[in-house]
């Protein structure tokens, strides 16, 4: 079961908590187990109350969290429980159900404010879907194809990127650690769970698991082109759906083979050959100004000219 085989990584998380940095989701917001007595159908205490209000949160349907573990309360354990994988009816709920509530909290947490950033970071701009003769008046020559300097923030990039973070490591970039000693795509470093967003619509063609990509998702787009989006914490998109610009398609994570939690964004031709992202979206999402508002003309006076 889902929660059951969590728990491993959850005691290696704790150790790992007091000697590493680690990602918001798990460094916050998990108070103590109280203990399986007090959280338990028919008890009502204020550990409870604070599992209500955390399930609540998360959708569940309680009407109040009073701290009484009564039906409703058992029910939305219960509920919690099926969709992690476990079978247990709800009427208790253990250390590591506990922590999973909370986890989940901040997970979710962590999406809605991954959500509202992206959005304020965009919500100024146009992306345009260029034609090759638009592209060669549009895009500066001397940026045509150029990787973006590593450090440097997505969000401040001429065209749009499927999430919001930090360059670091680019297309074609030497590295022992990629197969080929070269690098396939972007590398966009981003907190756990900030959102990936589609930035060109899509259909969804593959969603699961690919060796050393971990969690993937495969947009076909109309041209043929495809877009991998890689070592996610979790998919969101599911296969066939057709995902339009904005569209989540999962949350950053770092499965796979992967030293740190970041998505790797690569980019297909039609015969499936690997190709530079920068290129592939600058004709697909280059920003464009919008268009600033005409100066109020200057009425026309109309007084009789002054005779001299």
């Amino acid at each position: 079961m889902r929660l059951k085989r969590r728990l491993v990584a959850l005691t290696i998380s704790g150790i790992l908590a007091s000697t590493i940095s680690i990602s918001p989701a798990y460094a916050d917001g998990i108070p103590n187990y109280p203990g399986s007595s007090a959280l338990r159908t028919g008890v009502e205490n204020s550990a409870v109350k604070k599992m209500q209000a955390a399930l609540i949160e998360l959708g569940y349907d309680i009407p109040v969290a009073n701290g009484k573990y009564g039906p409703a309360t058992t029910r939305a354990v219960s509920k919690f429980y099926a969709e992690n994988g476990d079978i247990d009816d709800g009427t208790s709920v253990g250390p590591l159900g506990w922590n999973e509530i909370f986890i989940a909290l901040d997970e979710q947490r962590a999406v809605n404010k991954s959500e509202k950033e992206y959005d304020e970071a965009t919500k100024e701009e146009v992306a345009a879907q260029l034609n090759p003769e638009q592209a060669a008046t549009v895009i500066p020559e001397g940026q045509r194809g150029k990787q973006p300097a590593r450090g440097t923030s997505s969000r401040s990039l001429p065209y749009k990127m499927p999430v919001i973070g930090e360059i670091s490591a680019v297309y074609n970039q030497k590295g022992r650690r990629w197969a080929g000693r070269r690098h396939d795509g972007i590398d966009i470093r981003a907190p756990r769970g900030t959102v990936i967003k589609a930035v060109v619509e899509g259909k969804v063609i593959f969603a699961g698991w690919k060796k050393a990509y971990g969690r993937l998702i495969i947009l076909e787009h109309s041209d043929g082109t495809t877009s991998w989006y890689a070592h996610m914490s979790k998919r969101i998109a599911k296969k066939g759906d057709v995902l339009q610009p904005g569209d989540t398609i999962g949350l950053v994570g770092a499965s796979g083979h992967t030293t740190g939690s970041h998505l790797h964004f690569e980019t297909h031709n039609v015969n499936d050959e690997k190709i530079n992202p920068v290129t592939w979206l600058q004709t697909r999402v280059w920003k464009v100004e919008p268009a600033a508002d005409p100066a109020p003309e200057t009425p026309v006076s109309e007084s009789a000219p002054t005779e001299k």
